[in-house]
């Protein structure tokens, strides 16, 4: 694989876009030409070692003056799709922010414009780059679970609910299309199919708002029309049943994301907090036996283990663009999750189970 030059570019500035100029930068052979944002430039959120990159409030100028081979997409969720038609028009590989756009015809017209442009599309579910989430995925491959019998995942946080914390554009639906159930729905629903390599079949799903509303940066408050608490159960392949909660106003919860698998001769969990550990139970003779005293024992990943990572997301799509066989979660990835994440809305306007396909 040859280094060679990338020029990369940024549309929506914002905090998730330092995320990307800093794992895209950590490859060889990047150069950051450009950010793009309509928001006046004093109000980004630019890393000291990029401000002095050309900065533009006009996305489509920033494209044809410099010409970027990827462009990270790190605006609301509402414009992921226009962005990215239009970085796909000008010749460019597209990294993209979760979800990858608000409806499922969108994220469908995505995919289909990528693979008609010849370019590489990659969404950002981080999850996939922590390195018990890469253990876990391994052991159960490796079917040392033996065969997936049950799936609990439960992602819950807390700030929504804080009355210092202000409304943002994540509390317009106009914006961000989703709530809890999109925001971290997404992580848990990718995070689930990657882990266990089952696929969905049909869900069932329900979401509330808790919270009405909450002032912004002016003290005007402001309503909240994204929700902030949502619950589905899903149908994965081979008829294993999947449950999930999640919460963005769950006091005590930081930024809790878990996920536990129960299999014939073993139970395991991972959890966002313990990136080098997870909770294992496994072992044909351990499991032979009933038990009436919960022992799932923490366990720390093996340190070899630890340090044998690929390139992480979103920064793994440049490998790719060189040519490497790197593994990285695509818009065919982001596509399959927005499904499910449709069947779950559907779900709640029918009141019935909604096939995933």
């Amino acid at each position: 694989m040859q280094n060679i030059p990338v020029r990369h570019a940024v549309i929506g500035v914002g905090s998730i876009a330092a995320i990307h100029l800093r794992d895209i930068g950590s490859q060889p052979g990047v150069t950051v030409v450009g950010l793009a944002d309509p928001a006046d430039p004093a109000r980004w959120k630019i890393p000291a070692e990029h401000t002095a990159v050309p900065r533009y409030q006009d996305a489509e100028k920033m494209l044809r003056e410099t010409q970027p081979d990827l462009v990270s997409i790190c605006t609301p969720n509402k414009f992921h799709h226009g962005f990215t038609l239009l970085a796909l028009r000008h010749g460019a590989h597209v990294a993209c922010e979760k979800p990858l756009a608000m409806t499922v015809a969108e994220a469908a017209e995505m995919e289909a414009a990528r693979a008609a442009a010849g370019k590489l599309g990659g969404i950002n579910f981080s999850y996939r780059n922590v390195t018990s989430f890469r253990f876990a995925r391994e052991l159960i491959a490796r079917g040392e679970l033996g065969r997936v019998l049950r799936v609990n995942c439960v992602y819950l946080q807390s700030f929504l609910g804080a009355p210092a914390t202000l409304h943002s554009w994540r509390n317009d639906a106009s914006l961000a299309g989703f709530g809890a159930l999109g925001d971290l729905g997404i992580h848990m629903i990718d995070g689930v199919r990657w882990l266990t390599g089952l696929d969905y079949r049909r869900a069932v799903g329900l979401a509330q708002i808790l919270i009405p509303e909450k002032p912004d940066a002016a003290g005007v408050n402001r309503a909240i029309t994204t929700d902030t608490n949502a619950a589905f159960l899903t149908e994965l392949t081979g008829g294993v049943i999947a449950t999930f909660e999640t919460s963005q106003v769950a006091p005590g919860y930081g930024n809790f994301f878990r996920i536990e698998v129960s299999g014939e001769r073993g139970t395991l969990a991972v959890h966002s907090d313990h990136a080098d550990e997870l909770w294992l139970r496994t072992g044909g003779l351990l499991t032979h036996h009933a038990t009436w005293r919960t022992d799932i024992p923490l366990q720390k990943i093996p340190t070899d283990y630890a340090g044998a990572g690929g390139p992480t997301t979103p920064g793994a799509i440049v490998p790719a663009i060189r040519g490497a066989k790197v593994e990285f979660p695509t818009f065919a990835d982001g596509l399959r999750a927005q499904r499910v994440l449709g069947a779950i809305i559907e779900s709640m306007r029918t009141g019935t189970w909604v096939a995933t396909e």
